[in-house]
């Protein structure tokens, strides 16, 4: 392994997320403290010890795709300028929008659903948006130069795909409970627990959540060739 290697940061990052999500779903359900099928991810780690599980692996693994970013943002300039049209420009924006991803990614993973919820809520819209936007610029640069990847392809579309059904599902769930709480935003102030009675529509969310998430992950794969030999 080549030391300050990106490539190995990148199959680090990946890892450590992957298994902290199935980790914390593990401890989460097993306990009984959380519905096994299916949870909205914000919902798993409200309890210790998956708080703590939950917080510190995804906590370092989103900040270590914000140190990637930066490399990413390196790796991706000459390319930009080559290409031209706007594009090293959009580069520079596209950095920035990362690095504000990645730190609200930080924050929402250890400020938890049901004690911030606004706070929770507003840091995961900015955390799954500017990751999409990102990986959307980084599959067109590179197909633009030449670098064609269909799963790279795949994982983007179906993104954005599932992130537009999460908040059509979410929307449908939060009309559905206005008829009984009369209050649209009663889920953002009542997350789900284990007693919950769980609605085709809140298991479609958080279906399409989970599906959401494991295309970023499939998405940052399909980097580690345009990592290769690469230092941080």
């Amino acid at each position: 392994m080549m030391k300050n290697s990106a490539k190995s940061l990148l199959e680090f990052t990946v890892g450590l997320g992957l298994s902290t999500l199935i980790l914390t779903y593990i401890v989460s359900t097993t306990s009984g403290r959380v519905a096994a099928f299916i949870p909205i991810i914000s919902e798993m780690p409200f309890n210790e010890p998956e708080s703590t599980i939950f917080g510190t692996g995804l906590g370092i693994s989103i900040f270590s795709f914000l140190i990637l970013a930066q490399v990413f943002h390196r790796i991706f300039e000459p390319l930009a300028k080559k290409i031209g049209n706007e594009y090293d420009h959009l580069n520079d924006i596209v950095r920035i929008l990362a690095t504000i991803g990645a730190i609200c990614g930080v924050i929402t993973v250890n400020f938890h659903w049901n004690l911030y919820p606004m706070l929770h809520g507003i840091t995961a819209f900015i955390l799954f948006t500017s990751f999409l936007i990102w990986g959307t610029f980084a599959y067109i640069l590179l197909e633009k130069s030449g670098k064609k990847n269909n799963i790279r392809k795949y994982a983007v579309y179906s993104g954005w795909i599932f992130y537009f059904l999460m908040i059509v599902f979410s929307v449908m769930d939060n009309l559905d409970l206005m008829q009984k709480e009369d209050d649209f935003f009663h889920r953002m102030d009542n997350p789900p627990t284990i007693d919950t009675e769980r609605s085709l529509y809140l298991n479609l969310t958080a279906f399409c959540e989970w599906a959401m998430v494991f295309s970023f992950y499939t998405n940052a794969l399909t980097y580690r060739k345009e990592l290769k030999g690469i230092r941080i």
